[in-house]
């Protein structure tokens, strides 16, 4: 498949999950667990919810386009920092999204980084290790970003309530807003099906970024 089927496909995708924001006046574009999307069309928002998962906001100024991911780390079953397969997991969530801002033209070295998420927003959704899942998709990204040499331009990460991120790609602005806590149900219903079917899904396999 082309580069070109790749963003067409993407944005068949993205066209199911579109609507218009009559709070905000604007197109909306909404990303589930796994996904990520990259918006080049002006002026559009791109929309995620958040319990114990993570979502980077991703801006290039000089283009004036962004994308958002949302990932979650596979359960490693350790106390320990994730291990090689969940860190790979995370890896390509995040090379994926950042490869495709510079696909489309985007500097490396312009990026503008915001990280959300990683609510500890039930303790169920802490089995198999002492260290809840959100502090390590927290510490997972920012290690990430630190690693690559990728500043962090703000960050709203852990914290026991799930959020809506609304992020508009052609100013770099985001909104963050806490959910109440009748809607903490349905967030973790929905992780944690998510978190189920990372067991099944193979890691892809490397990615490295581009230069």
């Amino acid at each position: 498949m082309t580069q070109e089927q790749v963003w067409g496909a993407q944005a068949d995708e993205a066209e199911r999950r579109r609507w218009f924001d009559p709070t905000f006046k604007i197109m909306a574009v909404k990303v589930l667990p796994g996904e990520h999307y990259v918006s080049t069309a002006g002026q559009e928002m791109i929309v995620t919810v958040l319990g114990s998962c993570v979502a980077a906001c991703v801006w290039e100024p000089r283009m004036k386009i962004g994308g958002m991911n949302h990932f979650m780390l596979p359960d490693s079953g350790s106390d320990a920092a994730p291990v090689d397969k969940a860190m790979r997991y995370g890896n390509h969530a995040m090379e994926e999204l950042i490869n495709d801002l510079l696909r489309r033209g985007a500097r490396r070295e312009a990026l503008e980084i915001k990280v959300f998420g990683g609510g500890n927003v039930i303790a169920s959704m802490n089995t198999g290790s002492t260290v809840p899942i959100g502090d390590r998709n927290a510490e997972f990204v920012r290690r990430y970003l630190n690693d690559e040499g990728l500043r962090i331009a703000a960050e709203d990460l852990g914290g026991q309530h799930p959020r809506r991120i609304h992020f508009f790609p052609r100013i770099g602005k985001v909104i963050r807003l806490f959910l109440k806590k009748d809607v903490e149900r349905a967030v973790l219903n929905r992780e944690l099906s998510y978190r189920s079917k990372l067991k099944d899904v193979p890691v892809e396999g490397d990615v490295e970024l581009f230069t």
